[in-house]
C-alpha cells in the first residue's frame, strides 16, 4: 500500500527518496548520522566532494560529531 512508504530527503541534494519498507533507495551513514540518496552515495564513492563539505561539517559541528580524518584525496571519507 502506498501509504506505507517512508520518504526521506537526501542530506546533500535534498531530493526525496523511498527508505522503506521493502525498498531502500538511500544509505544511512552512522558516522555522520545522515541519510543520503543512492545518487549522492554512488557519485561520491571516493569521498565527499568539496562542494558538499561545508554542509557536512556544519551538520557535524551542530550535532557534536567529530570531523574524521581526510582520505588520500584530501576529502572527507564517504563512510
Amino acid at each position: 500500500m502506498d501509504t506505507d512508504r517512508v520518504m526521506l530527503r537526501c542530506h546533500f541534494c535534498n531530493n526525496a527518496f523511498q527508505f522503506g519498507p521493502h525498498q531502500y533507495d538511500g544509505v544511512y551513514i552512522s558516522r555522520y548520522e545522515v541519510t543520503v540518496c543512492m545518487s549522492c552515495w554512488n557519485g561520491n564513492w571516493d569521498g565527499w566532494a568539496p562542494h558538499l563539505e561545508q554542509r557536512l561539517i556544519l551538520h557535524l559541528n551542530r550535532n557534536g560529531l567529530p570531523i574524521p580524518e581526510r582520505n588520500s584525496k584530501g576529502w572527507l571519507p564517504r563512510e
